[in-house]
């Protein structure tokens, strides 16, 4: 009896490691797409309060954001600039990453904040001009 249930095992652990390696051949053909942009939370002087999730386009003219959780994609000014970077404030670590980087910037419109973790930085910062006095 006890050599039936272990031949029972070792056929089960058998078919499934089986089926799980024709499952990763089935999928190496089909391409991960990464979705467009960096990942960062956006904050604005108008609208609301919060930082929201989303997706910094770069290297489109204008520079948009897309939203994570549905929403209008955001148009950024085209006389927006960088002015700073800072760490979250204690306040602001509480709606994004405590991590995060804080990039600061300007418009006629008024302030924006873009919330980056490190990792993501420079390309931000590729993306949004400096300012005369940064």
């Amino acid at each position: 009896m006890i050599e039936l249930v272990l031949t029972a095992v070792v056929l089960a652990l058998t078919v499934w490691m089986l089926s799980k390696q024709l499952r990763q051949r089935s999928s190496e053909g089909v391409v991960a797409t990464k979705p467009a942009g960096v990942p960062c939370m956006l904050r604005s002087a108008k609208g609301r309060a919060g930082f929201r999730p989303g997706r910094l386009v770069v290297g489109s003219e204008p520079l948009t954001w897309t939203p994570s959780l549905g929403g209008r994609d955001v148009v950024l000014p085209a006389g927006l600039r960088y002015t700073q970077t800072r760490s979250a404030t204690a306040e602001e670590a509480v709606g994004v990453n405590p991590r995060a980087r804080i990039v600061e910037c300007a418009s006629a419109d008024g302030p924006w904040l873009v919330a980056v973790m490190p990792e993501e930085l420079e390309q931000v910062l590729g993306a949004v001009r400096p300012s005369a006095t940064a």
